[in-house]
Formats: C-alpha cells, structure tokens, sequence
C-alpha cells in the first residue's frame, strides 16, 4: 500500500472536520455568521451545515453573480491554489471526495459513465452558478446541491429547532414541498452513482473540480512519467478515477491523490527546481 494513503486519509477527515467545527449550533439553534463566514475553504461543503463554520465558495460566487460583482478576492485566492498543486485539493481534503471513495467500496455492479457527461460540470458552473442567480438574484446551484441536501436540508427538516430570533420554527410548516422532493430525487441519482462509478461528482458534477481541473497543466506541482514505465496499468488500478496516468500525467481529471505514485515510475515534482536545473545545466553546457 502507498505509504501516502493513510496520510492522505488523514487529510480528507481533517478537511470534513475543519468544515464543521460549530457544535454551538446545539444550543444557539442557529447557523453561524461570525467573521468566518466571510472565509472560503477551497473544496466543496454546503455553508448552511447546521455545523458548518466557512463559507462555500460556490455560494460566494453566487452570491456574487446575483448582485452583479465580480469575487476578485475569492477567484484570486483560488487562483493561487490552483496554480501551486491543480486539483491536488480535490484528492487531499475535499470530504465529497473522501464520501465517495468510501460508498464506491460498497459491493456492486459497476459502470463507466459516458464522457460526453462531462459537458455537466459546465452547465452547472454557466447556467446555475452565474447566469440563473445573475437573472433571479437566487442561488439555484445551492437548492439543488446534493451535498447541501444531504448536509444542510435533511438535518435542519429533521431537527427544526425554535429560532431564538424569530421565536418560530427555523423550517416554517408548510414551506418543506416540490423543491424539497426533487433535491431528494437528484440526492438518491446521485448516491447511486457514488456506488456504481468512481468519483463522479468530482468528474461530472462539480463545478469547484471543473475551475481546478485549469490548472493541472500550470501548477508548480506536476506529475511526471519516467522513460521506464511499461504502461502496465498500476497507476488505473490504484487511481480512484481510473485514469491511465502515463496517457497524461496532468490530465484535467487528475486529483493530484498520489495514489498512482505506487508504482516506481511516477513521480510528484516541482516544475521550478526542473527549470532552475535546466538553466544551470546550459550555462555549464555554454562554457
């Protein structure tokens, strides 16, 4: 077993931990909006979570979108993520990835999802996250989220504390209705489809997989395929996406997981130190 594996399961609880460190929630029966809320983590998590301690930044781009501004902060802090390890976040903390990882274990037939889906995360990340809420001031990505009605829908419906506020019910009777159905029925597509593929929400779903997947190319931390390798298909068995790393080891799929760097031919490294060194090696070469 990869020495990083258990490492790297480490990281995907912390990140699933970080998300939702609000446990004063049980006693305020509110969400929280202190001054971290105004903080993104970069990965995927819902911050309507009862216990949820950041905000989401696909929320945040919404919200932007739906009062007609551009998140130069958000965009640029992701920016920056991005262009040192790609999608490394994906694979190391974001706890979608990690539920996935762990329903795909469930015993089942198993299916590959056509690639033309790919077109999905676009659509969301076009149509849901800018356009819609840009049009109806709604956040449309958000509502319909699997991972928000999984995090935050059911546990408030279920619970539904009196608001200290208001002095109601935090889920007013009668407002829980077709909405609340249909992300139901997106939420059970979707869990089926963690069972059956691998991975898919990142591959075919999420748009925060698709702003990353730009950066794999560019990042200072890239993979790198030896002359040596023998294609012998080590790095797609042991890939929780299933890619055949020496196609491309910087693949706009790759989560940067490490999983594939079983194999002695693979290798995580800097494409700066290659750089330097080849400058050096020409200056030698010159004299």
């Amino acid at each position: 077993m990869n020495l990083l594996h258990p490492f790297r399961r480490a990281t995907q609880f912390f990140g699933l931990i970080i998300t939702n460190v609000y446990v004063a929630v049980i006693y305020q029966n509110q969400i929280y909006t202190g001054l971290f809320k105004s903080v993104c983590l970069p990965f995927l998590y819902c911050h309507s979570c009862p216990t949820a301690a950041f905000a989401c930044p696909l929320g945040v781009m919404q919200h932007y979108s739906a009062i007609h501004q551009f998140p130069f902060f958000l965009v640029g802090h992701l920016m920056i993520v991005g262009l040192l390890v790609g999608r490394m976040v994906c694979g190391w903390v974001c706890p979608v990835g990690l539920f996935q990882e762990m329903v795909y274990k469930i015993k089942s037939v198993k299916i590959d999802i056509p690639y033309y889906w790919g077109v999905l995360p676009w659509i969301m990340l076009i149509i849901f996250i800018i356009i819609l809420p840009f049009l109806t001031t709604e956040h449309w990505f958000s509502k319909l989220c699997p991972v928000g009605t999984v995090t935050a829908g059911i546990p408030w419906i279920l619970w539904n504390p009196i608001n200290p506020t208001t002095g109601a019910p935090t889920i007013e009777p009668g407002s829980v209705g077709w909405l609340f159905a249909l992300k139901l029925a997106i939420l059970g597509v979707v869990l089926w489809l963690f069972v059956v593929s691998k991975r898919p929400f990142c591959q075919y779903i999420c748009p925060m997989g698709l702003f990353w997947s730009f950066f794999n190319k560019v990042s200072i931390m890239k993979l790198k395929v030896d002359d040596g390798c023998t294609e012998c298909n080590l790095c797609q068995k042991k890939c929780p996406e299933g890619m055949k790393v020496y196609e491309d080891p910087n693949m706009k799929d790759c989560i940067r997981c490490l999983e594939c760097t079983d194999c002695k031919h693979i290798k995580l490294v800097s494409a700066l130190p290659q750089r330097e060194l080849a400058l050096k090696k020409t200056t030698r070469g010159g004299k």
